[in-house]
């Protein structure tokens, strides 16, 4: 039996490609909607990479996705979870509610 052909990244789904890059970011890290935005080549817009989070399934750590100045995101629909989730991993934030992205912003090395 042939073996099944590996997928290009460049024909995975948008919405999966978002959902397998938040899986990567680790602990104490955080990722923007924008980055990753980019990282998909612009195949979703920094809203659209909001949806595509919001469609996944709660086992993505969702909570590592802040807006583009380190801002929390998810403030209406869950007061208070997403900055208290990230500072169980060690994220912290300045006086004004901000993630420092150079100290705890993501760069991977491989897309």
């Amino acid at each position: 039996m042939a073996k099944p052909r590996a997928r290009d990244p460049e024909e995975t789904p948008p919405f999966e490609r978002v959902q397998a890059l938040v899986k990567r970011i680790p602990r104490g890290r955080v990722a923007t909607y924008g980055q990753l935005s980019r990282m998909i080549d612009g195949r979703l817009t920094p809203v659209g990479v909001g949806w595509a989070i919001r469609a996944a399934s709660d086992a993505i750590p969702w909570q590592r996705v802040v807006g583009a100045k380190g801002r929390i995101s998810t403030e209406r629909e869950h007061p208070g979870l997403q900055r208290e989730m990230l500072e169980s991993e060690g994220v912290r934030f300045d006086d004004e509610g901000r993630v420092d992205l150079e100290r705890h912003g993501w760069e991977p090395s491989v897309r």
